[in-house]
């Protein structure tokens, strides 16, 4: 990994002999892809050429190792290796979402970065999801030890104006001083415990993204990099391309959040990538310059899949700590605690847009733990499906894997219907917010204008809400607390706090068993089609 401002050095020879030997390892099945990078890879190293290669990951939410989708950190830390005058750079979401992280509350996936090489790395909107004191230790062991990771974040400040991370950082590879600063969604204030953000403000990515280039230049760099996460689909105001369109100075935009791949040059020349997620593809962006210095930057950027890096040997020092780490965690982690007739589906375009059979598990969970009338889990909430068969800990902590209590507060008909309505306010488009429920039966008609939408909401009984009685609701105490951007639900104070959903997930298999799949089926919450009843 390099220091900051380290210069990386690039011979001739090492352009002619030990890059092609890195691809004949790689063994790419495609002859056209091997050719393509092949001219990538060998293009312009002559004398008066500068050139660097950034390899890049979004979203990974801590897949570190190698399963039938992820690459895994120990062949990437290979290909990071094996390559002379690269960096490695990643756009956020890294320390939450698998069960290996989340059990060390990122810790290990730090571990894994570093020992990968990554250089610098954007905060993401779920870095803040175990607080800031955790996150803060993790800041402190990336910057440990002489070859640091750089956490940065240009626009997450206290409250007195000072920056919670160091918003950017610089080096030089080849003869191209690289500028990395780093940005984070302003809906991070919606999209974490507000404890976890407690005296911090996330300001305008726009407004933050030209000070942070305009600094970078006047320091110098021949490179702007923006690690972005902020997204482009499903953002709520700015997004990664309006920063790219409308931010001078920045060459290159790698951005995280919306867990989509991106390779797109915009008109004023700025290049926009992303990776998806889960380490599924490694992002690979190519800079260089041929002449003196001022002269025109070339970009280009390709991803590389787990098939293509099959042949990659994995690097001993990353497989070893994988090992260590697997072997660590593996005896709770694979702990059977209940067994599923059907797939459970948390796949996201669904679980943010309808009912789902595993939304409907896990707010009954809540309600059943709670004794509630009625309960709510927000689809963002689930993160992965379980397919049929044994469900283990390891499982249902990647599928919930936020740890957030359980609240209960007492709410009037009227207010669970503004909140549902908040809830379904963004259909048919995808809603982190989407409330999966328990209890209640929900007509909804997405034709209608956002706010007067449920056309009819009745208990499970059959008895309509009545608007002025009230009712117990169990909710995840992120969205108690007005997660999501629930408005009404932050107004009402909280009863109880129990505890996080995994745990009532896996509580309600073992009190239940078999049971506790009788009435998962669809049909609690019906979305008219086309103005007609389907």
């Amino acid at each position: 990994m390099l220091e900051r401002s380290e210069q990386v050095g690039m011979t001739d020879a090492d352009c002619m002999t030990i890059r092609p030997c890195r691809i004949h390892r790689i063994g790419f099945a495609r002859g056209a892809l091997l050719s393509a990078l092949v001219l990538i890879l060998l293009s312009g190293c002559g004398k008066d050429h500068s050139q660097a290669i950034v390899f890049y990951t979004t979203d990974t939410h801590g897949r570190l190792s190698s399963d039938a989708d992820s690459i895994g950190m120990d062949r990437i830390a290979a290909v990071k290796k094996d390559t002379p005058g690269s960096l490695m750079v990643d756009a956020g979401d890294f320390l939450q979402g698998s069960p290996t992280v989340n059990l060390t509350q990122g810790k290990d996936a730090v571990r894994l970065m570093k020992i990968a090489g990554y250089y610098a790395a954007a905060l993401g909107n779920h870095e803040f999801d175990f607080g800031q004191e955790a996150l803060k230790a993790r800041i402190a062991e990336a910057d440990a030890g002489r070859n640091p990771l750089h956490l940065i974040s240009a626009n997450v400040r206290h409250d007195d104006g000072s920056h919670f991370a160091r918003p950017a950082v610089t080096t030089t590879v080849n003869g191209l001083k690289i500028g990395f600063f780093g940005l984070i969604t302003e809906e991070t204030a919606v999209q974490t415990h507000p404890r976890n953000i407690q005296g911090l403000v996330f300001a305008d990515v726009l407004q933050s993204a030209g000070p942070a280039a305009t600094k970078l230049r006047t320091e110098g760099c021949d490179v702007v990099v923006a690690l972005t996460h902020v997204g482009t689909e499903g953002v709520l105001g700015a997004t990664s391309r309006d920063i790219a369109a409308l931010v001078e100075g920045i060459d290159v935009i790698i951005d995280g959040h919306s867990h989509v791949e991106l390779n797109e040059t915009l008109p004023n020349g700025t290049l926009l990538v992303s990776s998806g997620a889960h380490a599924k593809a490694l992002g690979k962006l190519v800079l260089a310059r041929s002449g003196p210095p001022g002269s025109a930057l070339k970009k280009s950027a390709a991803l590389l899949r787990k098939e293509d890096l099959a042949g990659v040997i994995p690097d001993q020092d990353a497989a070893e700590a994988l090992a260590q780490i697997k072997t660590e965690q593996a005896l709770l982690l694979e702990r059977v605690v209940g067994i599923t007739p059907v797939d459970l589906d948390a796949e996201r375009v669904n679980i943010r847009t309808r009912e789902t059979n595993f939304g409907n598990l896990c707010s009954d969970a809540l309600r059943r733990m709670t004794e509630a009338d009625i309960a709510i889990i927000n689809g963002g909430g689930i993160r992965q499906s379980i397919a049929q068969g044994k469900i283990t800990k390891g499982s249902i902590i990647a599928a919930i894997p936020f740890a957030d209590a359980v609240a209960t507060k007492e709410a009037t008909g009227a207010q669970i219907v503004e909140i549902l309505e908040h809830g379904f306010r963004a259909l048919p488009a995808e809603n982190g917010g989407f409330p999966q429920i328990s209890g209640l039966r929900v007509l909804v008609d997405p034709a209608k204008p956002a706010g007067k939408r449920i056309v009819s909401a009745a208990l499970n009984n059959g008895r309509p809400l009545d608007p002025q009685q009230k009712y117990i609701l169990a909710v995840s105490d992120f969205l108690a607390s007005g997660g999501d951007g629930y408005p009404v639900l932050a107004t009402l104070p909280v009863i109880m706090l129990y505890m996080p959903p995994d745990a009532a997930l896996e509580m309600h298999l073992k009190n239940l068993g078999p049971k506790a799949f009788d009435s998962i089926k669809t049909g609690r919450i019906t979305i008219l089609r086309g103005h007609t009843r389907p």
